[in-house]
């Protein structure tokens, strides 16, 4: 029988309840391996060890920073070691929005009929190569999207704040507490075939759609392109978002001489004056400069032949 091995959120409120559903629903027909993860980065380390245990599937169950741990944990694996590594996940959690990307349901029995009916295809990972807060060099990997400017601003909220009405409403909180605050930093960007600098508001590095608790800020982004999707917004005020923020939530450009849609296969961020802070994949990592680039078709990844 094959291995499949579960990375759950230990901070879920119902780990046990969903861990003999798991095995309920998988262990007749698999090898069976849940992990709990026991707080942030753990997750890292359990999925590199799921991968050199030898699992065939690994799933990440949670929300966007748990499937963002997992896949940081298989890229410390050789690819040489994980080449025929299905991916997947089980999504719960405050976000949600690499799951919303491949309109994942939230049933198990919808994730078990996309493991027997083997309905993975290769994903694009980023990759970012930049400062820790510490000062030192630092890579990271992100599977849906990172940003600089006010999304690691507001990022910083939520994960510090009490989540106390849900996801949505933290969310717009802290983005309406960052627009009345945030203080626009000075950058510059490089790439082979987009440059600018100039007064910062956010700029998104997106491989997924949405971020932010269902805010499709990346309209133009593909999972499986070979591109980073950049979304620049400069000059943008709190009436231009609340005005525009029906169509982000649908996913649609946002006309604004201020916000700019390019892709590109990699680009080179760096301050002009203060530090700007690293979102990716809604956990602060770090700041600019930063190097992001993106790596084709790199990992095997569950989802619907549709999406």
């Amino acid at each position: 029988m094959k291995k499949i091995h579960f990375v759950i959120n230990g901070r879920f409120k119902h780990t046990e309840k969903t861990i003999k559903e798991i095995e309920d629903a998988f262990g007749d027909e698999f090898l069976v391996w849940v992990s709990v993860t026991k707080g942030n980065g753990h997750a890292i380390e359990l999925a590199m060890n799921a991968v050199l245990g030898g699992t065939d599937f690994l799933i990440a169950a949670g929300g966007d920073g748990t499937m963002s741990e997992v896949i940081n944990g298989v890229m410390k694996v050789e690819k040489s070691k994980r080449e025929n590594l299905i991916v997947g996940l089980y999504p719960f959690g405050s976000g949600n929005d690499f799951a919303r990307t491949f309109k994942f349901s939230k049933k198990l029995s919808d994730l078990k009929e996309l493991i027997i009916n083997n309905s993975a295809s290769p994903i694009d990972i980023g990759k970012l190569e930049y400062k820790s807060m510490r000062g030192e060099n630092a890579i990271r990997y992100f599977n849906n999207i990172a940003d600089i400017g006010l999304g690691a601003e507001v990022a910083k909220r939520v994960n510090e704040g009490k989540k106390i009405y849900g996801p949505n409403f933290d969310f717009f909180k802290a983005t309406v507490l960052g627009f009345l605050n945030y203080k626009r930093k000075q950058v510059k960007i490089k790439s082979e075939n987009f440059n600018w600098s100039g007064r910062l508001l956010i700029l998104c590095l997106a491989n997924g759609k949405y971020f932010g608790s269902g805010l499709g800020i990346a309209p133009r982004a593909e999972i499986n392109d070979g591109k980073i999707s950049i979304t620049l917004a400069a000059e943008v005020s709190l009436l231009d978002y609340l005005k525009n923020l029906a169509r982000i939530r649908k996913c649609l450009p946002v006309d604004h001489p201020q916000i700019i849609y390019k892709e590109v296969e990699s680009c080179i961020i760096e301050p002009i004056g203060p530090e700007c802070l690293i979102e990716a994949d809604g956990e602060m990592i770090g700041k600019i400069p930063l190097k992001a680039s993106l790596l084709h078709n790199e990992i095997n990844f569950l989802a619907s032949k549709k999406t």
